[in-house]
């Protein structure tokens, strides 16, 4: 019933039916006892009766006919331990070597026969449970600071291991940048040998911003703000395309490429861009992980449930069995080994599970250590809807789309003196007439000078920020602008559309993105 102490069972173990008969009268007059007694007078059977009872406190005589008290107790410690089942030793002649001896053995008290009383006995009682109680909790704790330090060293561990690949990552794609600009600046090279060094260059910080993209997608993920907008998409195509942009590295290891397109209804409600990602991972993983000369098999097929699976399989290392379970977590490489021979910061695996399961879909991987090689499956929803076809829209000069020669002026404001020369040579290249600032007082003195179409702005600049500078501008004449910033998180780009931005890019601006942008916001202004 509500309200009652809890019901506590007390194991009376004494060869001397009184004394068991006087305990147990002792505890019945004591204040809100609520215990139920068990009684045994013999060693023998009397651990049987611990590990079936469980008894929250035994009382034990120090003598009995068939055993020591002390030996027994030390019995319920390899059973237990005396935290387990406190022990509070009775004895009929007291003297200081037995008590040191009994409480060394693991008793929580030790208790004289012809001096007990109702309270003295109860209160060692409900003492030794107690301090049973205690310790069992400060065990508990114990276990568990020592689990959370070994987590936190194993953290602090792959921590350690995901800076290091992550310094490696991004310094590896600027060896080829900086050995290209040094070849360029110290020969003279032919116009076809510099578009060779200009298209390293391109792929090569192309490599760095997907790096920093997957970091962002991360956050992203963990955060739960990852978004995919779904429509009609033809997988079969999609996987040919995705083929195409890993055509090069296929060729430099001389792999074949099977296919085995053997799904009839290829049509799913996908996010092309995202789940190109997801296949561009685990292609590049598949190319990354097969030997020179290997094969790489690309197969789908319907299932049952109106779904198709997608699945990519390689004839490469293979994975451990050990890893396997774990392989789509983020940062997971395996062994340290793994990591230092064929690179990476293990997110792509866990990047793709994430987009997988916003398209309501499954992935899966699988490794047979007899034969090598590795398969990941992704299996998908099939729509009834036609997918839709993009065609791409014909190339022409902007500023002749928009209003006419030269007509369109820019303002673009980037105190990175680089980033600016460069961005302004493309525009001006394009037709624009582009104006440079490199601070918010040069971008206003400008801007009070002359009539500008958009302004391009760096979000951080020295004398302020970027949203800064487009309040100062609107106060001046209404205007368009588009925000640059190395910071990409949603957090941001709400930041960049509050303060008036109608687009926000994020670092290392490409141009074609850019391009398309610029044609979005100037053609409102139409």
């Amino acid at each position: 019933m509500d309200g009652l102490p809890p019901i506590r069972k007390l194991l009376i173990l004494d060869d001397n039916g009184i004394d068991r008969e006087t305990c147990r009268r002792y505890l019945t007059k004591a204040p809100g006892n609520n215990y139920e007694f068990i009684e045994h007078n013999s060693v023998e059977g009397a651990m049987d009766i611990v590990l079936s009872e469980r008894p929250d406190c035994i009382l034990l005589d120090y003598h009995l006919h068939d055993g020591n008290g002390v030996e027994f107790l030390q019995e319920l410690i390899t059973a237990g331990g005396p935290r387990s089942f406190p022990v509070v030793m009775l004895t009929g002649t007291g003297n200081e070597a037995i008590a040191v001896q009994v409480m060394k053995a693991g008793a929580q008290d030790y208790l004289v026969k012809d001096r007990l009383n109702p309270e003295l006995l109860h209160r060692a009682v409900e003492n030794a449970m107690y301090k049973a109680h205690t310790e069992r909790l400060l065990e508990q704790q114990r276990r568990e600071m020592e689990q959370l330090f070994l987590e936190t060293q194993e953290a602090n561990a792959r921590k350690d291991q995901f800076l290091a690949a992550l310094s490696h990552e991004l310094r590896t794609p600027l060896t080829p940048v900086l050995a290209a600009v040094t070849a360029t600046d110290v020969e003279h090279s032919d116009p076809e040998q510099l578009r060779n060094m200009l298209a390293i260059i391109r792929r090569n910080v192309e490599l760095e911003a997907r790096l920093i993209d997957d970091l962002l997608d991360l956050t992203r993920i963990s955060r739960g703000k990852l978004e995919v907008d779904l429509r009609p998409t033809d997988l079969n195509s999609l996987l040919h395309h995705t083929a195409d942009t890993c055509h090069e590295e296929i060729s430099q290891k001389q792999l074949t490429l099977k296919w085995q397109l053997e799904a009839i209804h290829c049509a799913v409600q996908a996010d092309p861009a995202r789940l190109q990602q997801v296949f561009w991972n685990l292609l590049k993983n598949a190319v990354k992980f097969t030997p020179v000369g290997g094969q790489i098999t690309i197969t789908t097929r319907n299932l049952p449930g109106d779904r198709i699976a997608a699945e990519i399989r390689d004839s490469g290392v293979g994975i451990d069995p050990s890893f396997i379970g774990k392989i789509f977590d983020a940062f997971e490489q395996g062994s340290p080994e793994i990591t230092r021979h064929f690179g990476g910061l293990g997110l792509g695996l866990a990047i793709a599970k994430a987009l997988v399961d916003a398209h309501g879909g499954t992935i899966q991987a699988e490794s047979d250590p007899s034969v090598g090689g590795a398969a990941f499956t992704v299996t998908l929803h099939c729509t009834q809807q036609a997918p839709l076809v993009t065609s791409p829209s014909p190339t022409s000069n902007p500023s002749q789309d928009i209003d006419g020669h030269g007509s369109i002026h820019l303002l673009l404001v980037e105190d990175h003196i680089d980033t600016a020369r460069v961005l302004g040579r493309i525009m001006s290249r394009e037709g624009y007439q582009v104006h440079l600032a490199g601070s918010i007082r040069e971008a206003v003195g400008l801007y009070e000078k002359q009539s500008m179409d958009c302004v391009i702005s760096d979000i951080g600049l020295p004398d302020g920020s970027g949203t800064e500078l487009l309040e100062k501008l609107k106060a001046i004449r209404p205007t368009q602008g588009i925000a640059l910033s190395g910071y990409g998180t949603e957090r941001d780009v709400e930041r960049s559309r509050k303060a008036g931005f109608s687009q926000h890019l994020t670092k290392p601006v490409h141009w074609p993105k850019l391009e398309k942008a610029l044609k979005e916001v100037l053609g409102r202004q139409r």
